[in-house]
């Protein structure tokens, strides 16, 4: 007879709100995407390396959390938050114009991505 508890082959339940704030995320993460893409097709867009490098991380970021099922467990958790988080760095509050839209919609998947691993 084993003397192993349920809990030690079984992952941990997640709260229930996390299916809501993983869809968050993704909300987030759509509206960055979004946000790069006119600014991507804005006239004032400079096709720079610089430019192309941010364009190309938020692209690989945001394909990556489109490929994820929703999370099931804290390492599903733990992976839609990594997926997103290369978005988080070459986007800075200085910058004028449709990158300051970009920074503040970062801004609030910053945030949905900490409230998803907070209740966790």
């Amino acid at each position: 007879m084993s003397t192993d508890s349920p809990s030690q082959h079984e992952p941990a339940s997640l709260p229930s709100d996390i299916a809501h704030l993983a869809g968050t995320v993704r909300t987030a993460a759509a509206e960055v995407w979004r946000r790069v893409g006119e600014w991507r097709d804005a006239p004032t867009w400079r096709d720079d390396e610089t430019n192309r490098r941010r364009y190309d991380v938020t692209a690989h970021a945001v394909a990556a959390v489109d490929g994820l099922p929703d999370p099931a467990d804290r390492d599903g958790v733990a992976a839609l938050a990594e997926a997103v988080r290369p978005v988080a760095e070459p986007w800075r509050p200085n910058r004028a114009g449709p990158e300051q839209a970009i920074y503040a919609a970062v801004d609030r998947l910053r945030d949905a991505v900490r409230q998803l691993t907070d209740a966790v």
